[in-house]
């Protein structure tokens, strides 16, 4: 008792001297804190506690995880996907202060399931004692706890659509074409599974085409399936997916709601012990428009990177935009260029030193935006490596892009600030 109210002083004291900082920000500062800020690092989640919330944060101190079995301490440090769904079970949405918190049975995590509450000598956060409340930080509030707390083993993917009632349909057409097998993987997986009443909508001869042609039906709802887990909060963050058939999975928010491939996620974050399930209120079909898109030559012609490609043909390298394979473009912008122009002129003159710049920014195959973050290094058309930091943006060779995931018809452009010299 003496040793946690030596604590609690302690925590107040010093998250006091640091203000109205953001959570992450809080938790970095705090020494009490250390081994959860360190794990919110490493599980990718330091994006969403420094962005603007609001959320309400219980946070383990230090002792919590030095109290915890060896084995679930070590899959804690050495299972980044677990480690996230455990922190995400330790985060609600919106600011809830104690006194708000004691008036509720059990509320909501970003994981999606419910914590439990016992108001009776004290509060308790899923059996967990809160030592230091109401901690104000500038997106949220923090609520210090003795315990680390860990979520329910949910059922795997395709059982959790199965229970839900409402995707009956596209778990017999998971299983007629064997993807089903595909879909019991450790690896998480991000499912934007239409309901029942999406395969309804579709056109009766469309649809009974569709189940007859089993290689068309896979192609389809491979295209509703891409690899990682992102919940809501992470989507809004992204421009574009891969889906496991290959193709581009467009990203967007609207004013109606969150936008997948043009149809509405009606019902998000159903969490799975391999991933989780958005319901999308229309059957989505890989993109062969994409044949009709723009090419990269095209789009580096009109949407302002003519220098770039000016150079590019000047340097006798055009031909590495004809080519059939895909191609990601780390592009320099017109007005990039232009605050160059001494250098421009310099390089040009030197057709050597030019085709070695500019080979630095085009990379084989395609590389969407969210496929980037996963990546250590990737390798330019001249063989050489290029670099990948993630942070409060992307680094290649420690520069930013500042534009991404323009999908052409041949790959995809993102734009960098500045030139790529090694």
């Amino acid at each position: 008792m003496v040793r946690n109210l030596l604590l609690v002083l302690i925590v107040i004291s010093s998250l006091i001297a640091f203000g109205q900082n953001d959570i992450l920000s809080m938790l970095r500062e705090t020494e009490e804190l250390s081994d959860l800020s360190r794990k919110v690092e490493s599980s990718g989640l330091d994006v969403l506690l420094s962005g603007p919330g609001p959320f309400t944060l219980f946070a383990p101190i230090n002792g919590a995880f030095a109290k915890l079995p060896p084995a679930s301490g070590k899959k804690l440090s050495a299972d980044a996907s677990y480690s996230q769904r455990v922190l995400l079970y330790h985060i609600v949405s919106g600011k809830m202060t104690s006194q708000v918190i004691v008036q509720k049975p059990e509320i909501d995590t970003l994981l999606g399931q419910t914590l439990g509450i016992d108001a009776r000598g004290g509060i308790r956060v899923d059996g967990a004692s809160i030592l230091v409340s109401n901690i104000e930080a500038s997106n949220g509030i923090i609520h210090i706890i003795n315990a680390v707390i860990f979520p329910r083993e949910e059922p795997d993917i395709v059982q959790v659509m199965r229970n839900t009632g409402i995707l009956d349909t596209f778990v017999s057409a998971l299983e007629k074409t064997g993807i089903v097998d595909r879909l019991r993987t450790e690896d998480p997986l991000t499912i934007f599974a239409p309901s029942d009443i999406a395969f309804a909508r579709i056109p009766l001869e469309t649809r009974e085409s569709f189940f007859e042609r089993p290689e068309w039906m896979r192609e389809v709802l491979l295209h509703h399936v891409a690899r990682g887990f992102y919940a809501t909060y992470d989507l809004i963050d992204e421009n574009a997916l891969r889906s496991l058939q290959g193709d581009v999975i467009n990203v967007k928010v609207t004013d109606q709601g969150l936008d997948i491939d043009g149809t509405l996620v009606n019902i998000s974050n159903i969490v799975a012990e391999n991933g989780i399930i958005h319901i999308v209120n229309h059957v989505t079909f890989p993109t062969i428009t994409r044949n009709s898109l723009p090419s990269i030559r095209e789009t580096m012609e009109s949407s302002g990177f003519y220098i770039m490609l000016s150079l590019l043909e000047e340097a006798d390298l055009g031909d590495i935009l004809d080519t059939r394979s895909p191609m990601t473009v780390l592009a320099l912008s017109d007005k990039t260029l232009l605050e160059l122009e001494e250098r421009i002129g310099s390089l040009s003159s030197d057709e050597e030193t030019l085709v070695d710049l500019l080979a630095f920014h085009f990379i084989p195959n395609e590389y969407l935006y969210s496929e980037l973050k996963i990546a250590q290094s990737l390798y330019a058309i001249n063989g050489k490596p290029l670099y990948v930091k993630t942070g409060d943006r992307i680094y290649i060779n420690d520069v930013p892009i500042i534009r991404r995931d323009v999908v052409c018809r041949d790959g995809v452009i993102h734009e960098i600030e500045s030139v790529i010299i090694k």
